[in-house]
């Protein structure tokens, strides 16, 4: 709000009283409507975003698998430290039994210390650590397509919007020539075919301007879904067309989204993953080597000893049946290379998807250049043909056909405004990341970076 200083002078006690009451209702009144103002503050595609990572269930889910993720990491580094037990026995024989004439009851604690494994523990902290990374990647891929998604449809909304606007002004338009030809004929100056003629277009165009509001209602509708229900005014949306420097350089854009997709990420920790695992599956074929100490108390066999304190080195094998330990490498081993292709087919989806948004997003800038100069032509040619009509140089249907081309050049310019807004800011996520994306959008809604709606 712009600061002011306001002057009053008045000449009298009443005029006092009068003003001071009139000043108290202009201060209440802006606070009680100072946040219904606020509401209908024009909402850029970061609000959008940020309100949609806020309530979406999507994104609460993968950020609770981060967090079993990062508590699977805990769980893998505590092997390494010594695990404790505790035994208690107690025994009921025959007074017979020549194995338990000592203690009824047997207490035995004790720890045991993994020496060497021959690489199970690193292999399960290595692949804690990878489902980790690949846990993250998810959480960020899932954010991405979120705000791919809120991007499809804040690009859809503006356009609809145009082209409903767009049919509005020409159904007006239609009307008033329908208007003027009826006059026309009544007075003799117009055919009634004319009529007919006008009443056809104007029908035309009443059709396309309800399916223009029918799709402007339906992606509001996916936008307020996606933002979790809150409802959204009908102008509140502010266009932001993406800064898309160094356009023409392709390898820069194909070389930052390959580094920023999550993807990416996510299919080579699945990789780091499929390692662990070979390693994990070689240590079954390894001895493994383990230190335990107990201190037992009570015996079974003698009445009345003394605890005993004792300290095992053993050596134990876990191969499996057969040779079901080769088959467990060899399992590993594929899934390892299936991984590595993951890896370049994640590469190759981002490449076409970057290219072909390159190449979209310079057509159809170009064409919202080339239409915009058409519909200024087009809007000059349909005023100077009223005007010939009027004098008898042009015919009726020269002056339909020219209102009517001016409003399809008006929705196709909405049409290239989504393709242009869609593909703009997906290549900007996709080479800069969703933290860009917001942080672009944040500085753009400032005043003096504000983008003029095209």
């Amino acid at each position: 709000m712009v600061p002011f200083i306001l002057t009053i002078t008045v000449p009298s006690p009443t005029l006092k009283r009068l003003a001071l009451r009139s000043l108290m209702a202009y201060f209440a009144a802006s606070l009680l409507l100072g946040p219904a103002v606020q509401a209908q503050e024009p909402i850029g595609l970061g609000a959008l975003i940020s309100e949609t990572f806020a309530t979406h269930p999507a994104l609460r889910g993968q950020q609770g698998m981060q967090e079993a993720a990062k508590e699977g990491v805990a769980g893998a580094r505590w092997q390494f430290y010594p695990t404790p037990s505790v035994s208690l026995e107690q025994a009921s024989t025959a007074s017979s039994d020549p194995s338990y004439r000592g203690d009824k009851r047997v207490t035995t604690a004790g720890i045991r210390q993994p020496l060497w494994t021959g690489g199970r523990l690193t292999g399960n902290l290595a692949k804690a650590e990878a489902q980790q990374l690949a846990a993250r990647a998810e959480l960020e891929a899932t954010r991405q397509q979120l705000a791919l998604r809120v991007i499809q449809a804040y690009a859809e909304a503006f356009a609809t919007q145009k082209k409903q606007k767009a049919w509005e002004e020409s159904r007006a338009t239609h009307q008033r020539l329908l208007d003027m030809v009826i006059s026309r004929v009544k007075d003799g100056a117009s055919a009634d075919a004319d009529v007919l003629l006008a009443r056809s277009r104007l029908l035309g165009v009443d059709a396309d301007r309800m399916l223009a509001q029918a799709q402007f209602e339906v992606s509001l509708e996916r936008l307020r879904l996606l933002i979790g229900g809150r409802p959204i005014a009908v102008n509140a949306l502010r266009v932001e067309l993406p800064p898309m420097d160094n356009v023409a350089d392709a390898r820069t854009w194909l070389e930052n989204a390959r580094i920023t997709s999550p993807q990416i990420i996510k299919a080579q920790a699945q990789t780091q993953v499929a390692e662990a695992e070979i390693e994990v599956a070689r240590s079954t074929l390894s001895p493994e080597v383990s230190l335990r100490a107990e201190r037992q108390s009570g015996n079974f066999s003698t009445p009345g000893t003394d605890p005993q304190s004792r300290i095992f080195l053993s050596i134990s094998t876990a191969f499996g049946g057969g040779l079901s330990s080769l088959s467990g490498i060899d399992a590993a081993r594929a899934r390892s290379r299936a991984a590595v292709e993951d890896v370049q087919t994640q590469q190759l989806v981002i490449d076409d998807q970057v290219q072909s948004d390159l190449k979209l997003w310079r057509i159809s800038r170009e064409r919202r250049q080339s239409l915009q100069e058409a519909l200024s032509a087009s809007t000059a040619i349909t005023a100077s043909w009223e005007r010939q009509f009027l004098a008898g140089r042009k015919n009726w249907q020269d002056l339909i056909n020219a209102a009517r081309e001016q409003a399809q050049l008006e929705a196709q310019i909405g049409e290239v405004l989504n393709t242009e807004l869609l593909t703009g800011w997906r290549l900007f996520t996709l080479a800069n990341g969703v933290d860009a994306l917001l942080a672009t959008s944040r500085s753009l809604a400032t005043p003096q970076k504000k983008t003029a709606a095209p």
